[in-house]
């Protein structure tokens, strides 16, 4: 199975710009899992892994944190974070940089209260997830969540027959499909996290995982 390297992934999302935004018809379902399990009514800095056009940030600044709740988001594509930095012009605290999520993250040790990838883990490889669930635990502050959502195997016979076809074309062209594919997130959880939240939703025939893990205070 070939990954897509940093570059490739970069170019992918540069050509599919706003199109992103395109997605909610598989993404909202488990978004809002995610989001209900992820106490964003207590977050005061929040860290997005993959922050794409911007489109989840708004949310979550505007609408499921306390006003002034700082908000980073971190994604490879220059043309991504141009979107998100205008969907976010409005919103003080908030900002968008480029930044490759497998580097160490620019941030201190224990300054940040939630850390969130939404549709970005499954990219990489499980040794890669790893590391990354390594260097959250570091900047997140004790008792912080880590919320990821990914596209998963399992559910229903559809949703099982869509991850294959999902997997497939991942085989055979992973750009076609964003250098995403179905992975088993819950077993890439390092110790050092517990597991707060995890489960398998649907949406639009398409199985995701959604995994919300707590650092220990």
């Amino acid at each position: 199975m070939r990954l897509l390297s940093r570059d490739e992934v970069r170019s992918v999302y540069d050509a599919f710009g706003a199109r992103q935004d395109s997605q909610g018809w598989y993404e909202d379902v488990p978004l809002a899992e995610l989001k209900e399990h992820m106490r964003f009514q207590d977050a005061e800095f929040v860290l997005e892994l993959g922050s794409g056009t911007g489109k989840l940030a708004h949310e979550i600044v505007t609408e499921l944190t306390p006003a002034g709740t700082n908000y980073l988001g971190l994604d490879v594509s220059p043309v991504m974070v141009n979107l998100a930095r205008n969907r976010l012009r409005h919103c003080g605290n908030a900002f968008a940089v480029v930044g490759d999520v497998r580097a160490p993250l620019p941030l201190a040790d224990g300054s940040v209260s939630h850390v969130l990838a939404a549709y970005v883990l499954d990219i990489f490889s499980e040794e890669d997830i790893r590391s990354i669930y390594s260097e959250v635990g570091r900047v997140l502050r004790p008792g912080g969540l880590f919320g990821a959502v990914s596209l998963s195997t399992g559910g229903n016979l559809w949703s099982q027959m869509a991850s294959r076809v999902w997997s497939f074309v991942h085989t055979m062209r992973p750009q076609a499909v964003g250098g995403c594919r179905p992975v088993e997130l819950l077993s890439c959880v390092p110790d050092g996290f517990d597991v707060a939240h995890s489960c398998k939703k649907i949406g639009g025939g398409i199985p995701s995982e959604v995994v919300v893990a707590r650092k220990p205070r």
